[in-house]
């Protein structure tokens, strides 16, 4: 009788183990063999120089079934110095710089003035923001950052709980309200198997070639009325994972510095036909007619909670964000408050967005400046280092990138939501209209417009412009639109000394060159040529701390250099000791023979 039952325990574990088994045979299989092994690493080499790592678009397209989002080039040294202040960048497509390039979003913005307003930093942010993700990506992307040592982390999120990835009314991995189950599927997505499984089952060849915009691809459950189940379950789903990612920062002493998210009030009407959210709206503008900004202030914030089409986030989003700040200890940012503040009627206004909720260039700009003043407050590295300087200038965009943005913008607005009972096709011939018209205009119109229609090489656009504007004289388009190019040439030594070389004797164009030596001395920190230059500049403006910084890094990297004693003899001088100018000076002219 035992004998018998110790048989049958022994069948039912061998036929449990089985599939086991099977599974860990066909997993290991996979992994032997290499499938998929080019997209399980979040971040890899970057080919022109080893030491640095960037995000790698094949990992990162495991978020989205249905497209590859854009991801800034944020390379970044894979050994940390110990003078690096780290910082991890994390939200969606406002964080990304929708409908900008990358270089033109908050957190480039605020790297520029972390590297030009302080000395002995060397300073990386890395953005990881990418359209239509959530919580759920954010929550997934904080447990792989923790092993590259950050200082600190932002984030700016919450407007993707309801159609993002893994959003609660999205067609990409909606799966209703299962927190649990949206966070497993994140988990299995690290197997090979479940990953051919998943190329197996997910055919987006149609879904890529459809004339929809993105907006209205992903949304599954459009009309979320207030207070129902699906709209307390993404203000759930946020809070959960937004917790367990404060709370992991927290145990490895990292400051988080999270912004409230904002949008449109004033110039965007509800997206959805609810009757009570369109009489609200239309109250909103009655008041503000009259002059009463109180009431209409509040018109409009109500019909924005009423609207059911979920693009922009409801104020428990901001509730969440206050209330899990304070729980976990990590830094509000308020955003939302800065961005009335700014807005030309004091309400949030299309002065401040491109559209309902991304915010246009002067917007990148104020966000940038609001975690920078938050961080020099509360970051000991960053107040001891900080130092005001004087080249630091804000730009206006460049000609190419106002073009770009605005035809982004000019073809999401010409769909679902914004457009309703149009087909694909109706929506394409309008935006057709809107393509040839630029078209039509002048060469940098239609060359921005081209190459955001045909995804072409930005670089290589770039790179046309310059061309075409210093053949008119054009010294100031010149630079900005180099100032750009940059950023996709990081790597590129000969580009890079051109573009220096070309305004650095016009003192008026100083701000310029030092905002674009900084950008490439961030990766370039070993290269004397571009240091030399920048502690010469910084002499010109009589910046002497910063000047004798760099002058410094190229005395270690390259004692021999006649320019180096040149200027320091220079710098000297202006110290007011001139026996050490003469001594430097002497060694210029030895080594000048």
């Amino acid at each position: 009788m035992a004998k018998g039952r110790l048989k049958r325990i022994l069948f039912w574990v061998i036929t449990l183990l089985i599939p086991v088994v099977l599974f860990l045979v066909l997993e290991l299989s996979l992994r032997l063999g290499g499938y998929g092994e080019h997209k399980q690493d979040l971040f890899v080499e970057v080919k022109a120089n080893p030491e640095y790592v960037s995000v790698n678009p094949a990992f990162v397209s495991r978020y989205f079934p249905l497209f590859s989002p854009d991801i800034a080039r944020s390379p970044f040294l894979k050994k940390k110095d110990e003078d690096t202040f780290r910082i991890f960048v994390l939200g969606g497509s406002s964080t990304q710089g929708f409908p900008y390039n990358f270089y033109s979003s908050f957190s480039s913005q605020l790297e520029q003035r972390l590297l030009m307003e302080t000395v002995g930093l060397n300073v990386e942010v890395i953005n990881l923001g990418m359209t239509a993700v959530n919580s759920y990506v954010i929550r997934d992307l904080s447990k792989r950052v923790i092993k590259y040592k950050p200082d600190a982390i932002l984030i700016y999120a919450g407007h993707n709980e309801y159609y993002g990835s893994f959003g609660v009314g999205s067609t990409q991995f909606g799966f209703g309200d299962g927190v649990g189950l949206k966070r497993l599927i994140l988990k299995l997505k690290d197997l090979r198997l479940y990953q051919l499984f998943e190329e197996l089952l997910i055919s987006d060849g149609e879904n890529n070639k459809s004339n929809r915009t993105l907006m209205a691809r992903v949304v599954k459950d459009s009309g979320i009325p207030i207070n129902s189940d699906l709209y307390r379950a993404g203000i759930n789903q946020f809070k959960e994972n937004l917790s367990d990612v404060l709370n992991l920062f927290k145990s490895e002493n990292i400051p988080v510095f999270i912004g409230t998210v904002t949008s449109n009030l004033k110039d965007q009407d509800p997206l959805g036909d609810l009757e009570l959210a369109l009489e609200t709206y239309e109250r909103g503008n009655t008041y503000f007619a009259s002059g009463n900004m109180d009431s209409a202030r509040s018109a409009y914030l109500n019909s924005k909670e009423l609207d059911p089409i979920r693009f922009r986030a409801p104020e428990g989003i901001n509730k969440v964000i206050r209330e899990a700040a304070q729980q976990f200890d990590a830094y509000t940012v308020e955003v939302n408050r800065a961005a009335a503040q700014a807005s030309e009627s004091t309400i949030q206004d299309h002065s401040f967005f491109t559209d309902h909720l991304h915010p246009d260039w002067e917007g990148h700009q104020l966000i940038a400046d609001l975690f920078f003043e938050k961080m020099k407050s509360n970051v000991r590295k960053v107040n001891e280092a900080y130092l005001s300087n004087p080249l630091f200038k804000r730009t206006t965009e460049s000609d190419f990138e106002k073009i770009y943005a605005s035809v982004q913008v000019k073809r999401l607005l010409v769909g679902y939501p914004f457009q309703k009972g149009l087909t694909g096709e109706e929506e394409y011939a309008q935006f057709q209209e809107v393509y040839e018209n630029h078209l039509k205009q002048s060469y940098i119109d239609s060359i921005a417009a081209h190459t955001w229609r045909t995804q072409r090489d930005i670089a290589l656009a770039l790179t046309d412009v310059i061309n075409h504007v210093n053949q008119q004289s054009d010294t100031v388009s010149v630079l900005k639109h180099y100032q750009q190019l940059v950023n996709w040439q990081l790597f590129n030594p000969d580009l890079l000394k051109k573009g220096v070389n070309y305004a650095i004797h016009s003192r008026q164009y100083d701000p310029y060159s030092a905002q674009i030596l900084h950008s490439i001395l961030r990766v370039k920190r070993y290269d004397p040529f571009f240091a030399n230059r920048l502690a010469a500049l910084y002499l010109f403006q009589n910046d002497l701390k910063r000047s004798e910084y760099w002058l410094k890094k190229v005395e270690e990297l390259d004692d021999r250099n006649p320019l180096l004693w040149y200027s320091y003899a220079r710098l000297y001088l202006l110290k007011g000791d001139k026996l050490k100018a003469q001594n430097a000076y002497q060694k210029y002219l030895e080594l000048q023979k």
